[in-house]
């Protein structure tokens, strides 16, 4: 069973149980975030770098924690598994490509039948003009280097 779709099982099962929508935003409100990630965030975001999301979660569950941290407003871009609440109050989370229409990505057999990470990717590279795209290579760069970080 594909990752989404067990977490939309468990949280129909959650919902059976009584536990709301509110509920599951406090447990994710209660996830720590590293100081140092929240730092690295604002550091990149402060020298220019235009920085997204691209997870295998759901948009509620980023939204939530981004929201909860003060950082959803440095993001450009989610790139996730959409979600939604149904009529009873349930957060239902759906595929972001659908994987009963065909297979995706590259042929590899690597990427999770719900998401191709790499299919992402190449449609944000496409949509980046090549001096935005050296821009945020710079900038990234520079980011790196303000945090210490060595880049190869």
């Amino acid at each position: 069973m594909p990752w989404n779709t067990l977490i939309d099982t468990v949280m129909g099962e959650l919902n059976t149980r009584g536990k709301t929508l509110h509920d599951v935003a406090e447990v994710l409100r209660a996830a720590p975030i590293d100081p140092h990630v929240v730092a690295a965030i604002k550091a990149a975001y402060g020298l220019g770098c235009d920085l997204r999301v691209l997870s295998d979660a759901n948009r509620f569950f980023i939204e939530t924690i981004l929201d909860h941290h003060g950082l959803r407003g440095y993001f450009s871009e989610i790139n996730t598994n959409p979600s939604r609440v149904d009529a009873d109050g349930r957060l239902r989370i759906a595929p972001h490509h659908d994987f009963h229409a065909g297979p995706h990505g590259y042929g590899l057999g690597t990427c999770p039948p719900n998401m191709c990470k790499g299919q992402v990717l190449d449609r944000t590279r496409v949509g980046i003009s090549s001096n935005t795209l050296s821009a945020v290579a710079t900038n990234t760069l520079s980011a790196a280097a303000g945090l210490g970080v060595g880049v190869c």
